[in-house]
């Protein structure tokens, strides 16, 4: 069963866990927190009993349940490509006049980006900025998603993973 199931997807890269996610918070050009999400597929499309996740948050194992792994797994669909993500959107080179001092406070979303070719195989895999979000008016590195409902699931990946470390891990 499991062979025949692994036919049917020739494109799956299963094997050692591999980074999908990765939220770092910066603090100017320093990442002063990171919190990375691993799985042994890099395709968002295909689910299996064999999965395997892991968290960690600066570089420390955290135990999560089953349950919000695969969400994790399932939200990083909607922006890990350009079908869906509709492509992601630069930071602007707009200059906002900003009279707050002290450093540019933000957080940046990546996630394993992929280029699929015509039969839907995964041809290319990177890791790639795909969301930020600024803490104060001096983080200018805003990445986005095009596609509205791309946004709000790396929204809510964000959220997830930034609730995790509050609860799971402290300074």
């Amino acid at each position: 069963m499991l062979v025949s199931c692994l036919a049917i997807f020739p494109n799956v890269v299963k094997a050692e866990e591999i980074l999908l996610l990765n939220l770092q918070y910066r603090s100017d050009t320093t990442t002063t927190r990171e919190i990375q999400f691993y799985g042994n597929d890099i395709d968002p499309n295909s689910t299996s009993i064999d999965d395997s996740f892991s968290l960690k948050i600066d570089g420390e194992s955290i135990e999560i349940p089953e349950q919000l792994y695969r969400r994790l797994d399932r939200l990083r669909r909607s922006f890990s490509y350009d079908s869906l993500s509709g492509g992601i959107q630069e930071p602007s080179e707009t200059r906002v006049i900003c009279n707050l001092g002290g450093p540019a406070e933000g957080m940046i979303l990546e996630a394993r980006y992929l280029t699929y070719n015509s039969e839907w195989k995964i041809v290319d895999h990177e890791m790639r900025p795909v969301f930020g979000m600024a803490e104060n008016c001096l983080f200018k590195e805003l990445y986005t998603p095009v596609n509205s409902n791309a946004r709000e699931d790396a929204r809510g990946v964000i959220e997830i993973l930034n609730t995790l470390s509050l609860l799971g891990h402290s300074d």
